[in-house]
């Protein structure tokens, strides 16, 4: 029904977990990650004790095969499942019950669980292991890789739908929004591996124009926009928000003339994100005078700190 792996990052400690499966929104039923505990894949009529009591057992002390063994012991259909444990140690456990449906099994690799049933052979779990160890990058671009190549051997017997991906940090930060890396999922699509292979892209671009923002009013505009000059120029019409945070980051660090031309570009295409740039001056994220300078005007549509020639350049990029 669904092949998945589980793995981890030798380098950074993190965990992960991802799947593709022919079943409506696989992301809701098969992986399961806790920061600073571990990540599970359950599936082949998939029970949700596997996952939800299985990362309860991490968190109380158990190593990835003891809480495998435990679970299994209470499961009255224990040959149904098929299960892949990972701990914050790197400790691997796996199951595949004699009742799931063929080809069903699983191999364990290095800092990695690959697993599969009713998948085409046992070359989908074996080419997820053999691209996972030979891959380098982040964990999410390890792991959709991964399912790739899975895809590639054949995957899935039924086709294609849904898919999902987990990373989650090793060492907790007390703020467990910051300790989910990657959580996405594609439910219901004819390429879903690709639309989430996309998904993680642009999150990666996002988090990191969010977090040259945040440092830029945080007091350091300068090195903040010395970062996002290295990503390629948003587009206004897909990317408007970036454009918005990037004009400010520039206006921040004394790039005044290029956050006016962004800002005016921005005003031609989503001129609602030029009214929320204005309102930042009033909550008190930007200071109101510079963005005086560099925001177009309401009534002229051009910045009100463009003056003559390059002023009209401006309003007319």
């Amino acid at each position: 029904m669904t092949y998945s792996i589980v793995a981890r990052d030798l380098q950074t400690g993190e965990m992960g977990v991802a799947t593709q499966s022919q079943a409506f929104a696989v992301g809701n039923s098969v992986p399961f990650a806790l920061p600073g505990q571990g990540v599970i894949a359950s599936q082949s009529m998939a029970e949700p004790m596997y996952g939800q009591i299985g990362l309860d057992l991490l968190r109380g002390g158990f190593t990835a095969n003891e809480a495998l063994i435990a679970l299994r012991s209470v499961d009255p259909h224990p040959e149904r499942r098929q299960v892949a444990v990972l701990d914050v140690s790197g400790d691997l456990a796996a199951y595949t019950g004699s009742n799931c449906v063929q080809a069903a099994g699983h191999l364990v690799g290095e800092g990695c669980v690959a697993l599969g049933n009713m998948v085409t052979g046992p070359e989908v779990w074996e080419s997820m292991v053999a691209m996972f160890e030979t891959s380098d990058g982040p964990l999410a671009h390890r792991l959709l890789s991964a399912l790739r190549a899975a895809e590639e051997a054949g995957g899935d017997l039924r086709g294609r739908r849904s898919a999902a991906v987990i990373v989650v940090r090793a060492v907790t930060t007390g703020r467990p929004w910051h300790d989910t890396v990657v959580d996405l999922r594609v439910d219901d699509s004819l390429d879903p591996v690709t639309e989430l292979g996309e998904l993680v892209v642009r999150l990666s671009r996002y988090q990191d124009v969010v977090r040259g923002f945040q440092q830029a009013i945080g007091g350091d505009p300068v090195t903040a926009d010395l970062v996002l000059e290295e990503l390629r120029v948003p587009d206004p019409h897909t990317e408007p928000d970036h454009v918005l945070w990037r004009a400010i980051v520039a206006g921040l660090a004394g790039r005044e003339d290029a956050a006016r031309e962004l800002m005016t570009e921005l005003a031609a295409v989503a001129p609602q994100f030029v009214e929320v740039g204005r309102r930042f001056g009033a909550a008190g994220l930007v200071p109101e005078d510079l963005l005086e300078r560099i925001l177009p005007a309401p009534d002229r549509g051009r910045p009100r700190g463009a003056t003559g020639i390059a002023g009209e350049e401006a309003a007319s990029a």
